[in-house]
């Protein structure tokens, strides 16, 4: 089963495949041409709305999302996806935004979505796509990424992951700052500083030092005692 948010070109190569296609186009000038196109694939299911608004409780278990997604909305599109329960996403991205969900522990360029996306799955670099591909050229250069969910995902409910996607971004609140100064207006300093304690890290941590697992454990300790809901 595939989603395609953004059609055209893509939904064609993936109704070829045989599989069930949900494509997701805003633009409905795209319309009467893609139901021209796609007249002789029955698999493919045309949905012409804002993704972003388009209800996809609909979307079976497992899915794969194959899409070029407005750079603009990344972390919104990124942050609907991985609350429904999806297989795989093959998705282009701006390079900058590709190789920030790319970075590991201690580069100043990792920020919260890197965390949540690599604490729930893992990512990989597909290739770079110049932008010398497209007509016209645009400003920037673009990663195809493959996300893949975890086979033991970390979290139990849509309300943990909801509570761990605000935790990790109160904790890059301010980059320059430590992860016990960004929680302090979400969590009192002494709290932070025993909880930090209880998890190994050092109160003079900052963010992007932290790996996912002293993530996960920090957000852990602290969602079990009631203090980040």
């Amino acid at each position: 089963m595939e989603i395609g948010a953004g059609a055209g070109t893509l939904t064609v190569a993936l109704a070829k495949t045989g599989a069930t296609v949900f494509a997701v186009e805003i633009d409905k000038r795209m319309e009467p041409i893609l139901k021209e196109r796609l007249l002789n694939f029955p698999n493919v299911k045309l949905i012409f709305e804002d993704f972003l608004a388009t209800d996809i409780s609909f979307l079976p278990d497992n899915y794969k999302c194959v899409s070029n997604i407005p750079y603009y909305i990344t972390a919104p599109i990124l942050k609907k996806l991985i609350f429904t329960n999806f297989h795989s996403m093959s998705i282009m991205v701006q390079r900058e935004v590709g190789e920030r969900l790319l970075e590991q522990p201690g580069s100043s360029n990792r920020g919260f979505l890197t965390v949540v996306i690599q604490t729930i799955a893992d990512i990989e670099k597909l290739l770079l796509v110049p932008k010398s591909a497209f007509v016209p050229n645009p400003d920037i250069d673009s990663l195809v990424l493959k996300i893949t969910k975890k086979s033991e995902f970390p979290f139990k409910t849509s309300q943990e992951l909801e509570s761990y996607w605000k935790f990790v971004s109160n904790s890059f609140a301010q980059k320059r700052k430590t992860i016990q100064n960004n929680l302090k207006n979400m969590i009192s300093k002494h709290v932070i500083e025993s909880a930090l304690n209880s998890v190994g890290i050092e109160k003079s941590a900052r963010p992007e030092e932290l790996t996912n697992e002293q993530f996960l454990n920090l957000w852990r300790y602290c969602y079990e005692k009631g203090l980040c809901l």
